[in-house]
This record gives C-alpha cells, structure tokens and sequence, in this order.
C-alpha cells in the first residue's frame, strides 16, 4: 500500500487529464468517465496512464487488458531478473561493446580516449561513421559523418565531446532485403529474452523499421513498428508508429509489411539466445539486432526494454498483449521468490 500511495505521489496529474482528454475525443467516452476507468486499469493492471492511451484500454474486456504487458509488470520483471550492479554493462555503449565482442562485427572507437588521429584514421578508412552518445536511448544524438564534410579532425573531436557523441562506430551494412523494405537506417530485429535455466527464451519479436530523414528506426524517434512471427520471422500485419498511424506499407519504397520475411531469421534467433547467457545477472533484455549480408550482429542490448512496442492497437484482431508468453517462462507470481 506504502508503495502505491508513493506511485500517486509522483504520478504528473497535469499529464493524466490532458491524456484523458485526448482519450475522450478519441473514444466518444466523457473525460470523467475516462480518468475513472484509467485510474482502475491502473490498480488493476498496473497500467501508466500512457498505457491506457497508447494500448486502446478504453477498449478492452477484461481478458484482454490483463494480457497487457503495462509498465508497473514490466518494472516487476526487471527488478527480478536483472541484477542492478550489472546493468553497466548495458548502460553504457563502450561497456556493451566489450561485453558483447563477438557478437558486434564492427569496428568502434572511444572518442573519451581516442585523439583526432585516431578518429581520422578511422573515419578515413571507413568514409563514414554514426557517432552517438554513450548511454542515450531512442536513438537521441545519434549522428552520420562522412569523411569529406571534415577539415580539421581535432575540432571535430572537441565538439563531439562537448555534445557528449563519444562513441564513434562503424556504420553497418545492412542485408539487401532490409535495404529493399527502407534503405533510409539500419532496420531491426527486437527480440525480447528472458533467461531460465541458463537457456535464453524468446518472449517477444518486432521488426522496427526507420522512416523519414532519421538515422534511426527507434519507434520513439519517428520509426514503426510490426510483429513478427517468431517461428518463422515473418511479419504477422501492418506497422505502426507511435502516434498510431498504421501502414500497409512502407510509405518511402512501397514494399508491403504483412508477409515480409525477415532474412537469416534462424541465426538472428540463435545469435539472441546465446548472447542472452553472456551476463548471468541480466536475464531479461531486449536485443536489437542487425542482419547483414554476412550474418546477424547486435546493435544493443536493453537492459530495460521498452514494454510500448507489444500489442499496439490495430496489430491483432483479438487485441491480446504479450504477457501470456511471458507468463508461459516466469509467470508473475513465480517473480516474488526470486
């Protein structure tokens, strides 16, 4: 009860009421009506005010809200699973990349220790490198540099460090069928894990797709998003983006989601659940993986994975979240002995 009174608290109610009222032009619902229901869902379900817009909650029976993966059961899973003195090794890029060598196939560099010869060596060789933050997330401050907008690499590197742009990467060369759906930024793969047993279990698989002049597909950062078919890896229905906008296809190249096979899927699940044994401390993540020509590579893995991508309105016709495959590894319950 301490622990609710204190989520009330710090809940932003200026925030709530104006989701509300969103929620009530949306559904034809009356905004009281709404915030009643809204605070319900959040007793109940643990569900965010945000959850409650972004999942269409307003419309679901009971059945279905409880299979919502909401923020309050996605905190559960990672207070349980994942062990907070090793999270750095996901926080932080540089320290991921370590971590995680055999399983990155690209070349990087630590502008924090790195001097301007060093970055031109590597800019020079490569002709172009996306330098990023080394804990932002949603793809915030990520940025491509080609070789030929430089003309004084001890600047460049000064400003990169003064922006904060202090890991500096290869970019990667992503497989001709992701080129084909949008050739735009990288492409991928988010497989969500949970380790049981010392065996990585696949819970949740998306394709995120980029869209825009963004080098990113970060669905918080104008990308879409769409299910996939964790047998098979190929897409379940439509993408969607954030601000609920659904597409049959990519609106920059045509290519149609529904029925698009995601390439080397075998090895792309493979390369997630042996990677998801590598930190014992951390056994729930959300790997974001890259498919090249040569083979899959992890970009990052979340230590904290987002829980807005699963089960977004208009992406299944029986409007059911997540939570039972969860549920089918670690069920909730089983959570409190850990």
């Amino acid at each position: 009860m301490a622990g609710l009174f204190g989520l009330i608290r710090r809940m932003d109610t200026k925030k709530m009421c104006a989701t509300a009222a969103k929620v009530a032009e949306e559904s034809g619902k009356s905004k009281l009506g709404v915030l009643t229901d809204m605070v319900w869902c959040g007793l109940r379900y643990e569900a965010g005010y945000s959850d409650y817009a972004l999942f269409h909650m307003w419309q679901m029976n009971h059945k279905q809200r409880a299979s919502v993966l909401t923020r309050g059961k996605n905190n559960r899973y990672v207070r349980a699973l994942n062990k907070h003195e090793d999270m750095h090794y996901f926080a932080e890029k540089t320290e991921f990349l370590k971590a995680f060598a055999p399983y990155v196939g690209r070349q990087w560099l630590d502008l924090r220790e790195a001097d301007a010869e060093q970055l031109k060596e590597m800019l020079t060789t490569l002709g172009v490198v996306l330098v990023k933050p080394q804990d932002a997330t949603h793809g915030d401050g990520v940025e491509k540099i080609c070789d030929t907008d430089v003309q004084d690499y001890q600047a460049l590197l000064e400003r990169l460090r003064g922006s904060g742009q202090t890991l500096c990467e290869e970019v990667i060369c992503q497989h001709p069928e992701l080129n084909r759906l949008w050739p735009g930024c990288i492409n991928t793969v988010r497989l969500v894990t949970i380790c049981k047993d010392g065996v990585g279990h696949i819970v949740a698989s998306f394709l995120r797709v980029g869209s825009g002049d963004k080098p990113v597909d970060n669905f918080n950062s104008g990308g879409m998003v769409a299910p996939l078919d964790p047998a098979t890896g190929v897409v379940l229905c439509r993408a969607v983006n954030k601000a609920g906008a659904q597409f049959e296809a990519h609106p920059g190249t045509g290519t149609v989601f529904e029925g698009f096979q995601v390439p080397l899927w075998e090895q792309v699940t493979a390369l997630a659940q042996e990677a998801a044994g590598v930190i014992p401390g951390v056994r729930y993540v959300g790997w974001d993986v890259a498919v090249t020509p040569a083979g899959p590579v992890l970009v990052e893995g979340n230590q904290y994975p987002g829980h807005d991508i699963y089960g977004l309105p208009g992406q299944s016709a029986e409007q059911m979240g997540v939570l039972p495959a969860f549920e089918k590894v670690i069920s909730l319950k089983e959570l409190k002995k850990l």
